[in-house]
């Protein structure tokens, strides 16, 4: 089995190798091209919206809805935005946001790039905020102005789901549930799924309980066998786990969360830390606080990237600390929840 050093080098040298490719690609390519799901297209962009981008191939003309698309690479883009796009799709932001910086935007002339190097400049801000890194309310404004600048971009339906989760991470469910439903009227099964478990999340973190089941109950009655539905579906299964056991049916509520894990994608980490935390959760109903100690440090050591479940785990563990007379630990949870997560709900309720 490979060791965690070489696996790591190796993968700096792929990244570092891709970084190149793309570059030269950007470079000497003579059309946009787009990186779909299934494969590639190329051809000229000459039309956007929320839901698809329309090539000029020849004297044809083509439509690629967007969910099915990964990343356009436009063909007088700067080698900057080529290599900053692949850095913040990664998490690498601050490395995204240096490269962006670097642009002189006042020389595009191609409106899509510049829609582009905007878009990628919200993104890694907002994603840096819910990281506890950047001004939450600064990123927020960043991402409402593009927003409200570019409703014909093909990146409006992503810009609208982040703002809801920056919405939601200051603890403005409403104004996060009025993006969050905006994703409803796409055209596509996966995200009226999608669209019903972030608003079930939502009313889970005010504890209304039984109108959150209603929206999880809603998402599994959506038939989709897509790979994006069925991620959905599991996350619906887990939000539904959470809220059976906070109205009283934990073994129900556990046996679910328990085979969500089990049939999870292993590289998932948004989805398994919501996982662990849902396992804190009915544990603590149950009233086995050492196991739900277990299950939020699960994701306190393992998914110290997905913002949201980290800090609740943090928060989560400081009372967990203190019942097993772990007082120092306790502060560190505190501590470093303050510290990483200062804007986020669950440091506020510390105040």
């Amino acid at each position: 089995m490979m060791t965690d050093p070489i696996r790591h080098a190796t993968a700096c040298l792929f990244l570092v190798l891709s970084l190149v490719a793309t570059s030269n690609s950007a470079l000497s390519q003579s059309t946009d091209r787009i990186r779909t799901i299934g494969g590639s297209e190329s051809g000229e962009v000459i039309r956007m919206s929320p839901v698809s981008v329309v090539i000029q191939k020849g004297s044809e003309t083509k439509e690629i809805p967007v969910n099915e698309i990964r990343s356009i690479i436009f063909r007088q883009e700067p080698s900057e935005l080529t290599q900053a796009r692949l850095n913040a799709v990664n998490a690498g932001y601050e490395s995204a946001l240096s490269r962006l910086s670097a642009i002189n935007t006042s020389a595009l002339t191609n409106d899509f790039i510049k829609q582009d190097v905007e878009y990628y400049t919200a993104y890694c801000n907002a994603k840096m905020a819910l990281l506890g890194s950047k001004n939450i309310r600064a990123a927020g404004m960043e991402l409402n102005s593009f927003v409200g600048k570019y409703d014909q971009s093909y990146h409006f339906l992503e810009a609208t789901e982040l703002l809801g989760d920056l919405l939601a991470t200051m603890g403005n469910y409403s104004a996060a549930e009025a993006m969050y439903n905006k994703l409803a009227k796409a055209p596509w099964p996966e995200y009226r799924m999608r669209s019903a478990v972030l608003v079930g999340q939502t009313m889970l973190a005010q504890g209304k309980n039984q109108q959150a089941l209603g929206q999880f109950d809603a998402a599994l009655k959506v038939n989709d066998d897509s790979p994006g539905g069925k991620q959905q579906r599991l996350a619906a299964e887990l939000g539904k786990a959470v809220a059976s056991a906070a109205t009283g049916n934990v073994d129900e509520g556990l046996k679910a969360v328990e085979q969500v894990i089990r049939d999870a994608d292993p590289e998932n980490d948004q989805l398994l830390a919501k996982a662990y935390n849902a396992l804190g959760a009915c544990y603590v109903q149950s009233g086995q606080p050492k196991l739900a100690l277990y299950a939020y440090l699960h994701t306190d050591l393992l998914y110290g990237r997905v913002a949201e479940e980290h800090a609740e785990a943090l928060a989560k563990l400081i009372p967990l600390w203190e019942s097993v007379g772990q007082d120092g630990e306790a502060r560190r949870a505190r501590e470093t929840l303050v510290t990483q997560y200062p804007a986020s709900r669950w440091a506020k309720q510390l105040q």
